[in-house]
């Protein structure tokens, strides 16, 4: 069964609902996510699930949303066909298109080919939306970047396509990992080094800028290591959390001499940069 997801088919009244039980399911193992107009479809290994795992999502007990959910198993090999039947390109901005392989080229200067497999990663949620947004505010040119947790890829791609010198992405689920080599291939980049790793590997390096966007508990994880990898010129840009935690995550992070400098929220979701006090 190693080689099976579950796909739980959430519908859910009324729709603002669906943002805050994505926001409770991220935490507990689910993988992936596709929105709907009336609900939402997470995905979860075979091997993560139990019967269990609902009673730790607090919006399932709350009288204020009706929610019905079914349960099936999906096969790895037919994944991407359940992606495609709801995938849809993402224009980001007028410069900017991230798509799938199956889909037309959007001729824009930045026409991103993003096959997602099992990693997450692919311009749909606002996380990532809101982290392609400030990587195009910055001066990448010539600059050495990390990117923890790269999942598809997404964000180091850009990164090179915006004039990054040097990308290492790192990923400690074999999925994303092999997903990003895939995606680096897929388009045409040279830049990027990636590893099946956790950000550990990277120590010793410093970078001028280091990415990651992953859920609230990982982020902490990393917390120590943004440090030893960072120095005084570091510009540091987080997401994978809500506007709420953002008050949680500068207190923790001012005690590692980091300061924010700005932030953006999209639905609820917040990203911010980061500078080395």
């Amino acid at each position: 069964m190693d080689d099976c997801y579950l796909s739980v088919n959430f519908k859910i009244k009324p729709s603002y609902g669906i943002e805050i039980l994505l926001a409770e399911l991220s935490h507990l193992g689910f993988e992936m996510f596709v929105e709907k107009h009336d609900g939402l479809i997470a995905y979860i290994k075979n091997s993560d699930f139990s019967d269990k795992l609902f009673d730790k999502v607090r919006i399932l007990n709350s009288n204020e949303f009706n929610i019905d959910y079914q349960i099936k198993q999906v096969k790895n090999k037919n994944w991407n066909e359940e992606w495609e039947k709801n995938y849809d390109a993402v224009d980001i901005n007028e410069n900017c298109t991230v798509r799938a392989p199956f889909h037309k080229s959007s001729k824009k200067k930045f026409d991103i080919i993003i096959k997602p497999e099992m990693s997450f990663g692919t311009g749909h949620h606002e996380t990532t939306r809101l982290m392609i947004d400030f990587l195009f505010e910055q001066n990448l040119k010539n600059k050495k970047i990390c990117d923890i947790g790269c999942g598809t890829g997404i964000l180091s791609i850009i990164s090179e396509k915006i004039g990054a010198k040097s990308i290492e992405a790192v990923d400690i689920d074999i999925n994303c990992y092999k997903n990003t080599l895939d995606n680096i291939i897929r388009n045409n980049c040279f830049k990027i080094k990636s590893w099946h790793s956790s950000s550990d590997v990277l120590v010793g390096n410093f970078y001028d800028f280091i990415l990651s966007n992953i859920t609230l508990n990982k982020l902490k994880v990393n917390f120590e290591n943004f440090k030893k990898i960072s120095n005084k010129k570091t510009i540091m840009i987080l997401s994978g959390f809500y506007e709420n935690d953002l008050a949680v995550i500068n207190k923790m992070l001012e005690k590692l001499n980091f300061k924010m400098s700005s932030y953006k929220v999209r639905n609820n979701w917040a990203a911010s940069t980061y500078f080395r006090m």
